[in-house]
């Protein structure tokens, strides 16, 4: 029996950073998919949602909501936070940063067309890409916080993974951030997990319907009847 429950909707999301997480820690873990309103009614009803907010972590008798507390207390409990104070604040800094970063990946399915949020995704990498590889040259290792992996580096592969989904050859002038998101997919339990049943497959519309009907919230404006799911 895994020793932790993941809940969230039945996609990656803002979830998708605690299992990558639970996998760089070899922590076993089930996903656990809220696909109606019923459904996340009774999670409420349970008092589990301290902030009554998906995901939900449930691991060593705890209830954690918030990704960035998730991610963290792996980290912690795991010594994937450095070594020494200034490894801990590159860590916070970093994951920060790619919090930012990732935004536009997780948004990504929402967009009107693959063409728009290819552009956005460019336009962002752009930005940021540049960034993350002068910082890995700067720390004088293979890694972006420590001379070891942390969790900084567990996100942003995380995030770059996405980027790579939608854009192939986005990291051609970016070979350190290349060989640290190699470094992070080699570990035994981030190859184990990407190739599992437990990793869903890239957010799509099919998603993003989902979502919405659990949530009983409007679409996009692009979908049809985007007023669907919303009750009145």
């Amino acid at each position: 029996m895994a020793s932790s429950k993941l809940t969230y909707f039945r996609g990656r999301g803002r979830a998708e950073t605690t299992r990558w997480m639970l996998a760089v820690t070899d922590t076993d873990f089930i996903n656990v998919a809220i696909d109606t309103p019923e459904e996340l009614a009774a999670l409420r009803a349970t008092g589990k949602l301290p902030f009554d907010q998906m995901p939900l972590l449930e691991i060593d008798g705890q209830n954690l909501s918030q990704s960035s507390a998730m991610t963290r207390y792996l980290a912690r409990k795991h010594g994937l936070y450095g070594t020494n104070e200034t490894d801990a604040m590159w860590c916070d800094l970093v994951a920060g940063v790619v919090a930012d970063f990732a935004e536009t990946a997780i948004q990504a399915p929402f967009k009107s067309s693959a063409a728009i949020a290819v552009a956005d995704m460019e336009d962002r990498f752009a930005k940021f890409g540049p960034r993350f590889e002068a910082r890995i040259a700067a720390q004088g290792s293979t890694f972006i916080a420590s001379a070891k992996m942390t969790f900084a580096d567990v996100l942003l592969a995380e995030a770059t993974s996405s980027y790579l989904e939608w854009c192939p050859e986005i990291l051609a002038d970016t070979p350190r951030l290349g060989r640290l998101y190699n470094n992070v997919i080699s570990t035994p339990g981030v190859a184990a997990y990407l190739a599992s049943d437990l990793r869903y497959p890239i957010p799509d519309a099919n998603y993003v319907v989902a979502a919405a009907k659990v949530l009983r919230r409007a679409l996009p404006a692009h979908m049809p009847d985007p007023n669907r799911f919303v009750v009145s």
